[in-house]
């Protein structure tokens, strides 16, 4: 993975998730692991709930977010249940371990980093304010009123924390402004507007890089059967719903066979995918052409075929070469009664609603 301290909320909250067992495998050396337990003597009689709630927790959520990376759905979920974990289990943590003299207080400082990150200037004010409620009532048990130097030190932490919570969210916002600038100039470069995939651009630099690369690869190459006559009858606007439904489950499916879908141009398409079993490449194409019969248009259901040629990168064969040999056999699809593929093989993959039948073809 290249380093970047431009994350996404995904690559953020793994960072955070992996800083929460880090501090629960602390806060159980300081109750538990000599000298710490010898040493530092704190409540230890409502530890153990604690950390059950927290291993619980934490094994759902990380479960939840390695899930996150190939469907984000619920990852919105995760970041706000984690924030409000994070406080209760702060503020619990502290109360055991001396209150406001705990030496788990600077941990409040990542709490008002991560509300920033995700909710942003309110994220920053109602976090500083949570922790300094709580932490103000912590100080009414444990502070000795008539100490200046206990009332000193605790008003110097609420300072500090204020302090980073306005700073520390106009660092963090115009981090995380940047951040969306730069993801939103990257589709604009390399993603197609209409069928939302990546574009001819990005297809051409993808496929030069895995060559260089010496990566093995599958190249698809396709376009929609008789689209001008969708166009005729349907209308141009018909067309363009066609284009970004077909756009949507190429999205899918590439994320599904860990691969990337592409607008080549007007009704052509194009996938990279890696090197598949070919029990796999029959499964992958039988979706494919499921996805194809039942696109949603205007709340009704339409089906279109499309025809494609398969060209394979095993030996490094150069680009323009292995674009060629999979425009050639998608030609050879269509002259073969389109609704099909060529594969690298020769073999054709014909497309069924009901089955699917390799056949070989020397075409």
């Amino acid at each position: 993975m290249k380093l970047s301290l431009h994350l996404d909320d995904y690559e953020t909250e793994k960072i955070f998730s992996y800083l929460r067992w880090i501090f629960l495998l602390l806060a159980v050396c300081m109750f538990y692991v000599p000298p710490f337990s010898t040493n530092l003597i704190y409540n230890k009689d409502l530890f153990p709930l604690l950390l059950a709630g927290g291993i619980f927790y934490m094994t759902i959520t990380q479960i939840y977010l390695d899930k996150a990376k190939q469907n984000q759905k619920h990852l919105k979920t995760i970041l706000k249940a984690g924030i409000v974990f994070d406080y209760v289990a702060l503020i619990w943590l502290m109360a055991l371990t001396g209150g406001v003299h705990s030496p788990l207080f600077p941990i409040s400082y990542l709490l008002v980093m991560h509300a920033t990150i995700y909710w942003r200037s309110l994220g920053a004010l109602f976090s500083t304010l949570s922790v300094t409620i709580g932490y103000s009532i912590m100080a009414l048990v444990t502070i000795d009123s008539s100490s200046f130097e206990e009332l000193f030190s605790f008003s110097l932490n609420l300072l500090f924390l204020w302090i980073l919570g306005v700073f520390g969210a106009m660092i963090m916002l115009r981090e995380r402004s940047q951040y969306f600038q730069k993801k939103a100039y990257h589709y604009q470069l390399n993603q197609d507007y209409l069928s939302g995939l990546f574009n001819h651009r990005y297809f051409q630099d993808e496929i030069r890089n895995k060559i260089s690369n010496l990566e093995p690869f599958y190249l698809l190459l396709g376009d929609i059967d008789d689209f001008k006559k969708i166009n005729d009858e349907k209308g141009h606007l018909v067309g363009d719903q066609v284009i970004r439904e077909v756009g949507k489950q190429f999205i899918i499916l590439s994320d599904k066979y860990s691969g990337k879908a592409f607008r080549y141009g007007g009704e052509e398409f194009a996938f990279l995918l890696p090197v598949l079993t070919k029990d796999k490449v029959q499964t992958f194409l039988n979706e494919l052409y499921s996805a194809l019969s039942h696109l949603e248009l205007n709340e009704e259901m339409y089906s279109i075929t499309m025809s494609f040629g398969q060209a394979v990168n095993q030996n490094g064969t150069q680009a323009e070469e292995l674009i060629k040999l999979a425009d050639q056999r998608l030609y050879m699809a269509k002259r073969n009664g389109k609704n099909q593929v060529v594969l690298d093989t020769h073999e054709v993959f014909t497309a069924n609603l009901n089955h699917t039948e390799t056949k070989q073809s020397v075409v």
